[in-house]
């Protein structure tokens, strides 16, 4: 059996990681080489414990890594793998909100993405910090590149593996839309989160029916000049959809926002924003929203 390494303990990581070790598998939790991590970590959810070792450098034998991480994280965990490159054999999984400016020449051809709409976060309990399952969602896996790696289909015991520690799991053959879909419906909800102040369900009760128009169609504009088909009306749906799916859930932006952490702001509206300047037209919604949620941030310290 192939171990796994999850990398970020964020609330998702954590879900996955909780899953995984209940179904069997051998899980262990990668920390930043530089940090003073303790050897275990215990994570409580659903009236259980969970123990995890941790390390902070890459094991020499093959292993799945699942990278539950910020966008801004993306790079150095890409520049790290680049310094000390897994064994041969290995398997990297990539989760993460929003896009990168420059992910094509980033990102391995060989990687795979992992896309959900689970809602998941920390609270205070009993027990300590207790990881909520907030929102029943989906996911969705499937190569980085398509044209690459995607011809043999994605392996079947991977499927099957994350399929059981977290279900419904879906092989998409699309990930550049599937992608597309999650962007889009986060920029419609985590920044929402933040201004208001309120959980992702909280949003339906609020007057934002012409502002979410108005930032689906300058998100469908973009899409559509990079050759994805995105409805604005599709968008502005689906998102109503989450937000009711995950009602009971603070959104990641909002829980960064709380714990005076950097957001993914740049790399969700701001991406919309830059995207449609650098393609000749202006983005005013999603421009605004990304620039209210920066001053909000403007004083906190960037992880690493």
């Amino acid at each position: 059996m192939t171990p796994w390494l999850v990398v970020g303990s964020g609330a998702l990581g954590s879900l996955m990681a909780v899953g995984l070790q209940r179904t069997g598998q051998q899980v262990q939790l990668k920390a930043r080489a530089d940090s003073a991590a303790a050897p275990q970590l215990q994570i409580h959810a659903n009236q259980h414990n969970y123990e995890f070792p941790v390390y902070t450098s890459w094991p020499a034998q093959p292993v799945r890594v699942f990278a539950a991480i910020k966008a801004y994280q993306v790079a150095p965990l890409l520049n790290e793998l680049r310094a000390r490159p897994l064994a041969p054999g290995s398997e990297l999984i990539l989760s993460y909100n929003g896009m990168l400016d420059d992910e094509a020449s980033l990102i391995p051809s060989a990687a795979l993405h992992w896309v959900t709409t689970h809602g998941a976060f920390r609270q205070v309990g009993d027990n300590g910090q207790e990881l909520v399952h907030a929102g029943q969602g989906e996911s969705w896996l499937g190569w980085a590149n398509p044209a690459v790696s995607g011809a043999a289909g994605l392996p079947a015991d991977l499927l099957r593996t994350l399929a059981t520690a977290l279900p419904p799991l879906v092989a998409e053959p699309d990930m550049v839309l599937r992608r597309w879909h999650k962007l889009a419906v986060n920029c419609l909800i985590n920044p929402l989160t933040v201004i208001h102040q309120c959980r992702n369900g909280e949003l339906l009760n609020l007057p934002l029916t012409d502002l979410m128009q108005q930032l689906a169609a300058e998100i469908s504009q973009l899409a559509a000049q990079r050759g994805v088909v995105l409805p604005a009306a599709g968008i502005v749906a689906q998102a109503r959809q989450v937000a009711q799916k995950t009602a009971a859930n603070w959104s990641s932006m909002l829980s960064d926002v709380r714990n005076q952490r950097p957001t993914e702001i740049d790399y969700l509206n701001g991406f919309i924003a830059r995207g449609c300047q650098q393609a000749g037209y202006a983005a005013p919604a999603n421009e605004q929203l990304w620039q209210q949620v920066k001053k909000l941030t403007k004083d906190f310290s960037r992880l690493r």
